[in-house]
């Protein structure tokens, strides 16, 4: 199939340009990029008409603004909400499908889990008069290897790793965690699937399992056998704070997918990655 993939140089986007590559013709949009070959760059005039002509069977939407460096609204809205709308837009009238790499987080948790799932109901508009699919990836917190620090996630692998002192809530809140590579096999579902899905539709990706912060990064110290303090109880919860959160893997059992990795055997396999 061809693939469009956006944000090919975020961590998700980056992981799926480099998994699907060798199974599809992909081609990733980038705000720039020096290889001109794989990618399309947004800072070219003529990137909405490079798409039209790429014609993708498929478009993966990663994009994503946090707010975690303060950005104001009007950039989440631009970067959630109005610039996969453009892509959504510009598509050919040829069934293709947008699955959109959204959060499983309600809108009042922060700005950014509002504008995210403000735009599947205003890609509903859009789908509804052309020829193509929008799907809907609640997706729960996944995680790996060599991702950001300002994921809660890697943070505490690499303060275990360093023996750092390590400040957190009193980590009662429940989140489903998911590796990295196990999302990367259920995207491999989905793209199997393809037919199978409606004109609109949506469908929760996570590891169907919840555990507290606390656990999380109990195990994670154990498995490192880290020397860090771990102060919980030191930092306030947040504002609307979500206290469980787990998604309901059924729909994509039943597309044949399954969970390979254990939060153990995930946790372990990075930390070899990243001490590499």
């Amino acid at each position: 199939m061809r693939i469009l993939i956006t944000g090919a140089n975020g961590y998700l986007g980056s992981q799926l340009i480099s998994h699907l590559s060798d199974k599809h013709i992909t081609i990733g949009l980038v705000r720039k990029n020096t290889d001109a070959n794989v990618f399309i760059e947004t800072t070219d005039e003529h990137w909405i008409e490079k798409i039209v002509k790429f014609s993708p069977d498929v478009v993966i939407n990663t994009v994503a603004c946090y707010g975690r460096k303060n950005e104001l609204f009007s950039t989440l809205l631009d970067s959630n909400i109005i610039f996969p709308a453009k892509i959504l837009e510009s598509l050919p009238q040829t069934n293709t499908l947008f699955i959109n790499c959204g959060t499983s987080l309600p809108p009042e948790v922060s700005p950014y889990a509002f504008t995210k799932q403000k735009f599947p109901e205003i890609a509903k508009f859009i789908v509804e008069g052309n020829n193509n699919r929008f799907l809907e990836l609640k997706l729960e917190h996944f995680f790996g290897a060599l991702d950001s620090d300002s994921k809660f996630t890697s943070m505490i692998i690499r303060k275990c790793l360093r023996n750092e002192t390590i400040q957190t809530t009193s980590g009662v809140q429940k989140r489903d965690f998911l590796y990295v590579e196990d999302l990367l096999s259920a995207f491999d579902c989905i793209l199997s699937n393809i037919d199978y899905f409606p004109k609109f539709d949506s469908i929760e990706i996570g590891s169907g399992e919840a555990i507290s912060i606390r656990e999380y990064v109990e195990t994670v110290h154990s498995i490192t056998n880290s020397k860090s303090n771990i102060e919980f109880g030191v930092v306030p919860q947040r504002k609307n704070e979500l206290m469980f959160s787990c998604a309901n893997t059924s729909a994509l059992k039943n597309l044949g997918w399954s969970r390979k990795y254990s939060l153990v055997g995930a946790i372990s396999e990075i930390i070899d990655k990243e001490r590499v």
